[in-house]
């Protein structure tokens, strides 16, 4: 799985440690866009696998992942 999150989310190294310890065989990237702006400031974005994926919470994001 990879992972693509935006520099800009405020909560992105608690994001990072969750997703590690969750998915530890995932490809975590930082990139400084994802073409997300309106909701990377805000919420969880990342683009995973090629698709884009926002929630509103870390919490409901990872779960999101884990169905996937």
């Amino acid at each position: 799985m990879q992972i693509k999150l935006c520099k800009k989310y405020p909560k992105k190294n608690k994001l990072v440690k969750k997703l590690t310890s969750n998915f530890p065989a995932a490809s975590i990237i930082m990139e400084s866009c994802i073409d997300m702006c309106k909701y990377c400031k805000l919420m969880p974005t990342a683009i995973v696998d090629g698709k884009k994926v926002k929630k509103k919470s870390i919490k409901k994001f990872i779960k999101t992942l884990d169905k996937k």
